[in-house]
């Protein structure tokens, strides 16, 4: 029975526990380093501007990258579109669809955040490491691959 003390480092240690922690840890680094910008950005809207890379893309496609609803992806984009980030375009082969693209001062913005984001890391590499931070990233971006492949 895992509600047993012999489980008591499975209960400290568990996989979902440890992303989870370090999860709420990056948001709040997040937090603290959008007070020392002009615009705060939820983690969604950081996101999704990560999520264009500098591409055009449908909502539909969006959300299957970031691998979440349409609709929060809808909601997002509507509120990164009226602050100036972003700007949505009829698609030229399907008139139905429309592409959103990253305006200048979405890039600019976007820039900043993944600056902040490469901070947090380096925060992370500080304590355990810049091998073991580099193996820990390699690990996740393989079993995300997989699932996208698995979703495909």
């Amino acid at each position: 029975m895992i509600d047993n003390n012999s489980d008591e480092n499975f209960l400290e240690s568990n996989l979902l526990r440890l992303l989870t922690k370090t999860s709420q840890w990056m948001e709040s680094e997040i937090h603290k380093l959008n007070k020392t910008h002009e615009h705060e950005f939820s983690i969604a809207e950081i996101m999704v501007l990560d999520g264009l890379r500098g591409k055009q893309k449908s909502i539909a496609e969006l959300a299957r990258f970031l691998q979440i609803s349409r609709q929060a992806v809808h909601k997002t984009i509507h509120k990164l579109k009226d602050k100036g980030y972003l700007q949505l375009v009829i698609d030229k082969n399907n008139k139905k669809d429309r592409k959103v693209i990253i305006t200048e001062n979405g890039k600019n913005e976007r820039n900043k955040r993944l600056e902040d984001i490469v901070e947090i890391e380096q925060k992370i590499s500080w304590v355990i490491g810049e091998r073991n931070l580099d193996y820990v990233k390699e690990i996740l971006l393989e079993h995300i691959r997989k699932i996208r492949s698995q979703n495909s």
